[in-house]
């Protein structure tokens, strides 16, 4: 049978709309019609790579990542390559007197030792793999800038890009699909690898999140499971701490409750503290105990002595642990209490109820004479009340008007106004159980040095739970943690934030939510406020506002345009997911079965 030829004629038309309409070579850049374009080739690596370690460059908008892979054709001509490296980085070695160039040195002999192991005992395939990058802008300006945030991006990841000059064209044939690779490109940017580094990288690695083990958070992109295990500590997580921002609505608080719902089954102890009344359900469902400790029967009486943990302390433990005794370190968190709660003491006044507090204490027979082990004997009824307090300072107004009446006035909103159900008799709180909610629901519509006083309050006591007890996991779960910010008293930040930096020592995790970030921001409290958004290993960043935005570009360099276009256009329970050097996608996703628990609420 004869053969039949058919002629395909070339369709010009679709030729026109794909091509550019010009195409013109410079030393640094292209141009495509009215686009600019940039050809870099990554010239240098870490030592040590890590799973989807070319996730982030390549997931850049704007930016094309072409991997070229040519199998090594002569193994024995590698290993007698390495093994000559390693003879002349010993030669420099022994030559050289530098402790810098000594140390690098010593490293790349470490490298090719480790090398020449993995393909002479293991037997991997070595690959030269060439990376090549294509940056598209619709300016020169826009240009510049791209290159600068990928050199960036590159450079925390410990690599390095270079510009071909004056060999755009070449970078072009090896960036686009054609399967070609000039001879100068490899020459630039080619790198012996073995075959796990390249299977390690993107897109042969999805850059979803498997620590396997831990808890299903929900889904990344690609529709892939993200498994995370917060109590796993490595390199990029010394810490199992969270926190979650987001606006109104985004989903923080379905997000918290999930991760409640998961990690207690699992052993974990939790401690919520919540401002909004959205875990009663999910509390009761769990068999938890919840308490209202905003005037209803539990209370936490301010007075109450926190005891500080028994045995060895650290040395850096923060301002807390430099008390000599339980009552002194009591005193310094009054003085916090005091002033979120009464905020327009003078100085004079301040130090009025500092020694009026002493002296109640000595009434009570507390001193700073007292021994933690006769503190520790003490019931909540032993400990004096605010009225035991009030009526110290009123014998002094008698005495003192000048000093003590105006003082003694104040402090009778807490004895016989309408905060005397928060504060005035003995704590009647029970946190021991598994899962313990602390609703401060009913403060909302409080004024605002009554609100941040009792979060405090509740704060303080809670972590001092946490310190006296570190046989086990516990989470705190701390909600609406804007309430605790205050440009007049940032102390109450400060304490946590420090309580951020600590709560590893006691094999806890903090999880804190709050919707505007740049109320942590604010100047006054930036110090405190910032390093509690930067402390936490794991970050689960939710919908956010334009100025928001703006704030977490500024506060975490490296935001790419794809992360920005994500949180500002997120859906509800959406949002991107930062555990240690990974950063994900990730959609919160609850099963079936666990909505009757997740019920209430939604910020």
């Amino acid at each position: 049978m004869a053969r039949r030829e058919t002629q395909i004629s070339d369709n010009s038309g679709l030729l026109d709309a794909l091509a550019p309409q010009a195409l013109k070579f410079e030393a640094r850049q292209i141009a495509f019609g009215d686009q600019l374009a940039r050809v870099l080739v990554i010239t240098g690596y870490p030592p040590r790579v890590g799973a989807a370690w070319l996730s982030r460059v390549a997931a850049l908008q704007g930016v094309t990542a072409s991997i070229h892979l040519v199998p090594a054709s002569d193994p024995g001509a590698l290993v007698n390559d390495i093994t000559k490296a390693i003879g002349e980085y010993n030669a420099r070695l022994s030559q050289n007197n530098n402790a810098l160039i000594r140390q690098r040195t010593e490293q790349l002999i470490r490298d090719a030792e480790e090398l020449l192991q993995k393909i002479d005992a293991e037997s991997q395939q070595a690959f030269y793999m060439t990376v090549v990058l294509l940056l598209v802008a619709q300016d020169m300006e826009a240009l510049e800038i791209k290159t600068r945030q990928v050199a960036a991006m590159l450079a925390a990841a410990r690599m390095r890009g270079r510009v071909v000059v004056f060999r755009q064209e070449d970078g072009l044939r090896a960036a686009g699909p054609w399967f070609s690779l000039p001879a100068d490109i490899h020459k630039v940017g080619s790198r012996n690898m073995l075959s796990e580094t390249v299977a390690a990288s993107f897109p042969f690695v999805a850059s979803g999140i498997n620590d396997g083990s831990g808890i299903v958070l929900g889904r990344d992109k690609d529709g892939g499971l993200v498994l995370v295990d917060i109590w796993k500590r490595g390199e990029d997580r010394t810490n199992s701490n969270i926190t979650i921002l987001g606006k109104t609505g985004s989903g923080k608080s379905f997000a918290s409750k999930l991760l409640v719902v998961r990690e207690f089954p699992q052993g974990a102890r939790v401690i919520i503290i919540d401002p909004l009344r959205e875990c009663r359900t999910m509390c009761k469902r769990l068999g938890g105990n919840w308490l209202n400790v905003a005037g209803g029967k539990g209370r936490i009486n301010p007075l109450q002595i926190r005891l500080l943990p028994s045995g060895e302390q650290d040395e850096d433990e923060g301002e807390f642990y430099a008390a000599t005794n339980d009552l002194s370190l009591h005193i310094k968190i009054l003085r916090t209490f005091f002033s979120l709660y009464l905020q327009d003491l003078t100085d004079t006044e301040k130090a009025c109820l500092e020694n009026a507090l002493i002296a109640t204490y000595e009434r009570k027979g507390i001193t700073f004479a007292s021994t933690s082990e006769q503190i520790r004997d003490l019931a909540p009824e032993d400990y004096p009340i605010m009225q035991d307090l009030s009526r110290y300072i009123d014998e002094q107004a008698n005495k003192k008007p000048e000093l003590y009446e105006r003082l003694a006035i104040l402090i009778q909103r807490a004895t016989l106004g309408a905060d005397a159900a928060l504060w005035d008799g003995p704590s009647t709180v029970d946190a021991t159980a598994d899962l313990t909610v602390l609703d401060i629901h009913d403060l909302m519509n409080a004024d605002p040095a009554t609100k941040s006083a009792q979060f405090f309050n509740v704060l303080t006591f809670v972590w001092n739970m946490i310190e006296t007890d570190a046989k086990e996991r516990i989470i705190l779960v701390v909600d609406e943690a804007w309430m605790l910010i205050d440009k007049k008293t940032p102390q109450a930040l400060e304490f946590l934030r420090d309580a951020s930096k600590r709560i590893r020592h006691y094999n806890g995790s903090l999880v804190v939510l709050s919707q505007n970030l740049i109320d942590f921001l604010a100047p006054e409290v930036m110090q405190y406020g910032s390093a509690l958004i930067n402390n936490p290993c794991y970050k689960l960043i939710m919908q956010q506002g334009e100025k928001d935005l703006q704030a977490l570009c500024e506060l975490m360099n490296g935001v790419s345009d794809t992360e920005k276009d994500l949180l500002s256009g997120a859906k509800r329970g959406e949002g991107l997911l930062i555990a240690g050097n990974q950063r994900i996608f990730v959609k919160i996703e609850a099963a079936p079965h666990e909505e009757p628990y997740l019920q209430g609420g939604g910020a």
